[in-house]
């Protein structure tokens, strides 16, 4: 039987947006954080890079800022962009107050701002990641989880996935219309017992990451299929930017397919791209050579390799010396050393991968949205601070000032009253044998939007893909309607949803920027198209 909860609010996600946010409002009134795997399934959990930040004395916000708005391609907003950045520092200081150990200058000397260890990045023209060796996702995580496990008023749901938002398209509004769109609070379906219960809450917010698990390959977890952003997108709210997704340019290469992010760090260490034949390329396209922005090295490569009829590429960490790339990455280490690579003395083979969606749900820097009630922070939102191209580290600094802001949002205080909320209407029973020939649908969406809107695009391509992927929609929907639900329906209708809107979007902008390359309009058009795009 279903079970009906009420929560003051309600969380959906576990990465650093989520449980930075729970935390923050467990002040105020009991929360409940949903995920749909393990609490430290995520993708803030593998953030190898680290949290960019001006920290160092020959820094300056200013430097930041400018780095920030230069990467995206000037779609970035200058007001939340020096707002985020501005707060950094202190967001930094308060994952520190938290336990979260990043690695030091001096190993002999507390930790504090003034003796962290910082490192370069792509974009960036000062040292000013502040990192926990190659794996600051997991250290910031393992915090945060340490954190809400011990606050009394946060309840962890683990192995539950969120169906829909509750608004008023689920109400029997038969006292009268209730105006507008407001939220209050998701069914959730319970993954183990395949029941879905009604969580209601006075504040809800959606904080579960980006969607590039609609490429392949990509460099996410499983889990990243565009939840947030499609029960958003269904719920009324409007979507900002979705043609803008970054491709990491230096994911692991191999046969079989398998795929992992080499971190941005390296090359900010010294490793160099080079072609299989040894020779380096990427003076050509940048004077940031090996250290330019996301987009400017992806599509270095990828024009590289079409022309060469090439796989992949090489980065060349060997110069750099051993100690120090075992002493700086030792995670990348284990993962290259299962695979038969030493990279102090074999370069490592790379290919870019589809990895952060730069677009995501509307909103402000604290998170709201166009619906009330209903927050958003991290990558499934977009508040202007990147524009047409993130630059690099600059993820979970968002996620981290936009949470902590949503968190301290006087709106969380409101009282809210709730209309009656009927429960799910259960719908027969799983037709297997259907579903065995829709499933391969997930499969097919990866094919598409990797062949037909990925790193280069063209318009006559990219209408071929939408006619494809709205009959695929279609078939999914049509199969959603019909059947009991199950959380890989629930994950193929939203990357069918969000891959729509990605290409939709695309169409929209006839200009190159940022992570958005049409090869019929190569060059970028601030007359008519220094605007975001709105669906």
């Amino acid at each position: 039987m279903a079970m009906i909860y009420e929560y003051d609010y309600l969380v959906i996600g576990s990465g650093i947006a989520g449980l930075v946010y729970a935390l923050q409002v467990s002040k105020y009134g009991k929360v409940a954080v949903v995920t749909k795997s393990s609490i430290n399934d995520c993708n803030t959990d593998h953030a190898q890079g680290g949290i960019a930040a001006a920290i160092d004395t020959l820094d300056s916000f200013e430097a930041h800022i400018e780095d920030t708005y230069q990467a995206g391609a000037g779609l970035g907003k200058r007001k939340v962009i020096s707002e985020i950045i501005s707060s950094g520092p202190k967001l930094i200081q308060y994952l520190i107050d938290l336990g979260t150990d990043f690695t030091r200058r001096d190993p002999n000397y507390d930790i504090c701002l003034e003796n962290l260890s910082l490192t370069m990045e792509g974009g960036h023209t000062r040292r000013r990641i502040a990192y926990a060796a190659d794996s600051t996702g997991h250290q910031i995580m393992e915090t945060l989880i340490a954190q809400c496990i011990s606050n009394p008023n946060i309840q962890i749901y683990e192995y539950c996935i969120a169906v829909d938002l509750i608004t008023q398209h689920h109400i029997v509004q038969d006292e009268g219309f209730i105006p507008g769109i407001s939220c209050w609070g998701a069914y959730i379906l319970d993954i183990k017992d395949n029941r879905v219960d009604i969580i209601k809450s006075r504040k809800t917010m959606l904080a579960t990451g980006g969607a590039a698990q609609i490429y392949a390959p990509d460099t996410n977890p499983k889990v990243a299929t565009g939840d947030g952003m499609a029960m958003a997108r269904l719920a009324g709210a409007r979507l900002a930017n979705m043609e803008f997704v970054q491709f990491h340019p230096t994911a692991f290469w191999s046969p079989d397919g398998e795929t992992f992010l080499i971190s941005e760090s390296l090359r900010g260490e010294g490793a160099v791209l080079r072609l299989l034949d040894g020779s380096t390329f990427m003076e050509k396209y940048h004077p940031q050579g090996n250290l330019a922005p996301r987009d400017i090295v992806s599509r270095a490569i990828d024009t590289e390799l079409k022309k060469r009829g090439d796989k992949y590429c090489y980065l060349d960490a060997t110069n750099v010396p051993a100690e120090h790339l075992l002493r700086h990455f030792p995670s990348i280490n284990n993962m290259l050393k299962a695979k038969g690579i030493d990279f102090t003395k074999d370069p490592i083979p790379v290919a870019p991968a589809a990895h952060y969606f730069c677009g995501g749900v509307l909103s402000t820097i604290e998170g709201i949205t166009d619906i009330h009630n209903l927050f958003v922070a991290g990558e499934v939102a977009c508040c202007g601070l990147h524009g047409a191209n993130r630059l690099a580290s600059n993820s979970l600094l968002e996620a981290l000032v936009m949470a902590y802001k949503a968190g301290n949002h006087p709106s969380n205080l409101e009282e809210v009253s709730f209309p009656s909320i009927p429960e799910w209407e259960l719908i027969g029973e799983f037709n297997e044998n259907e579903w065995v020939v829709i499933s391969h649908n997930r499969e097919i969406i990866g094919t598409i939007m990797q062949g037909y809107a990925g790193i280069r695009r063209s318009r006559r391509l990219l209408k071929y893909a939408l006619s494809r992927l709205e009959n695929i929609y279609n078939e999914i929907n049509n199969f959603y309607q019909h059947n009991s639900v199950r959380k890989e329906v629930v994950e193929t209708r939203n990357m069918a949803i969000i891959a729509i809107s990605v290409v939709r979007s695309a169409l929209m902008r006839k200009e190159s920027r940022g992570a958005h390359f049409l090869v019929d309009n190569p060059e970028r058009d601030d007359e008519h198209y220094k605007h975001d795009t709105i669906i």
